[in-house]
């Protein structure tokens, strides 16, 4: 895992009054949807690192992914997967969501229920995982690596996603609509996750600067796609909402007094919003563009 950089700022590109971090979901929004490429997105990802500004994978993917990604690339200050259900900073990992047993048995008693097969990253191969998601088998061998949430594959009928729902509820889970899948998973969702790991930076950056106990909080931006992206969007300071790559889903998703849409899908419209709302926090880059619809909810 990349070590965090939270240093208090020397260069003065970044007020000692105003701390500030970024939280993101990956499939779609900072990666894209087919590819799962970020390189539209290096501009601001250089000027995060620039500027030493903390930025967080907030995923349903399991910590084994995310810690791959990482090690590759270098992305990212911090981890949060299983949608909110493990949280790893600093190397440190906690887990908040259900045990495995229990996300079987509520599995198992949907299988039974609903109207059409019903699989799961938690009961089929590796190389079923790749065919379904796309991924390479190494990559789909990391995927099927949860502990807290499981993945279904189905095709579901709307009637089935809401007895589904009911089960879930019944064992004190949620079924969470990402991207791809519908996830079995624990009531902590990316929202209260990020708020713990806010908690956590905050701890940090203290720890590393005892002057900024004036600083009383950090000002925080979420970026996500999905309906399961919709509590880290409502906790952040401002919401960046990334268009679907193929139109399915372009509507606001919650309303926000600081939401904005980007302009483009992915990573490309990633790095715009980004830099939009960092010129609007601390001042323009003339290397950004800014061109993020904005909308008042």
């Amino acid at each position: 895992m990349a070590k965090n950089p939270l240093k208090p700022r020397q260069n003065g590109k970044m007020p000692q009054s105003r701390a500030i971090a970024i939280f993101t979901d990956l499939d779609g929004t900072l990666l894209d949807h087919d590819t799962y490429s970020w390189t539209d997105a290096r501009p601001a990802l250089d000027r995060l690192k620039q500027l030493s500004i903390p930025l967080i994978a907030v995923s349903s993917k399991t910590l084994a992914e995310l810690e791959h990604i990482n090690q590759t690339s270098g992305l990212f200050d911090g981890l949060i997967g299983e949608n909110g259900g493990v949280i790893a900073l600093n190397g440190n990992v906690e887990q908040y969501g259900p045990a495995s047993e229990t996300v079987d048995r509520t599995r198992e008693e949907i299988k039974s229920a609903v109207t059409v097969p019903v699989e799961s990253f938690r009961t089929v191969s590796p190389e079923i995982i790749a065919t379904e998601t796309g991924l390479p088998l190494e990559d789909a061998i990391r995927a099927g690596q949860r502990h807290c949430s499981d993945p279904l594959i189905w095709q579901p009928a709307a009637k089935d996603i809401a007895l589904a729902r009911k089960i879930a509820e019944k064992h004190d889970l949620t079924l969470v609509k990402g991207g791809r899948f519908h996830t079995l998973c624990g009531p902590s969702s990316k929202g209260q996750a990020m708020r713990r790991m806010v908690e956590r930076l905050s701890v940090t950056w203290l720890e590393d600067a005892p002057e900024n106990k004036r600083q009383q909080r950090f000002t925080t931006i979420s970026l996500g796609d999905s309906p399961n992206d919709i509590p880290m969007l409502a906790e952040a300071d401002y919401a960046v909402q990334i268009p679907s790559k193929h139109g399915k889903r372009n509507m606001p998703l919650l309303d926000h007094p600081n939401l904005r849409v980007a302009p483009k899908p992915g990573p490309a419209g990633w790095n715009v919003a980004v830099n939009d709302i960092l010129d609007q926090i601390i001042g323009p880059d003339p290397n950004t563009n800014k061109n993020s619809e904005v909308l008042h909810g």
